[in-house]
């Protein structure tokens, strides 16, 4: 037998913890995933409040529709992610290593690549979950673009 604790990582596990320990900056996102991400924070705000987070979003984004479709994709990350999600402050302009994924879902579910957001969620999100948060993510995405 072998012993699995002397082993050395990988070139891979050494190059994914070299990315989440890099700070990432949340100006450098596209629109559609900087609101993602925001919604997540004001919506960690608001179950900290005991409050529904829907009126609020609904304000920012200016449809009812677009606020339900993030609160939706909200109350799926909550269900299907394996650890609870991870999110800094409104004013912080540094991602945690949770919100960098989410960001990554959103640029995949813009550009309609599903192997690719399989591939975000690879070794982290249990397969069985990643249709629901492809699902919830893509309408998410879409109805904030048609807004």
């Amino acid at each position: 037998m072998t012993d699995q604790t002397s082993r050395a990582p990988s070139a891979a596990s050494i190059a994914t913890l070299a990315t989440l320990a890099r700070p990432h900056d949340i100006r450098a996102l596209p629109l559609g995933a900087l609101h993602l991400v925001m919604a997540m924070r004001l919506c960690a705000l608001f179950e900290r409040a005991d409050r529904d987070p829907v009126p609020d979003l609904a304000r920012r984004y200016r449809s009812v529709e677009a606020a339900c479709a993030v609160h939706g994709l909200v109350r799926t990350i909550m269900r299907t992610w394996p650890e609870p999600f991870m999110v800094n402050r409104p004013c912080c302009l540094a991602m945690s290593p949770d919100e960098v994924t989410l960001a990554a879902m959103t640029r995949t579910a813009l550009a309609a690549d599903r192997a690719g957001f399989a591939a975000v969620l690879a070794g982290f999100v249990r397969a069985d979950r990643h249709d629901a948060l492809h699902e919830a993510t893509r309408h998410a995405v879409a109805t904030l673009a048609a807004g």
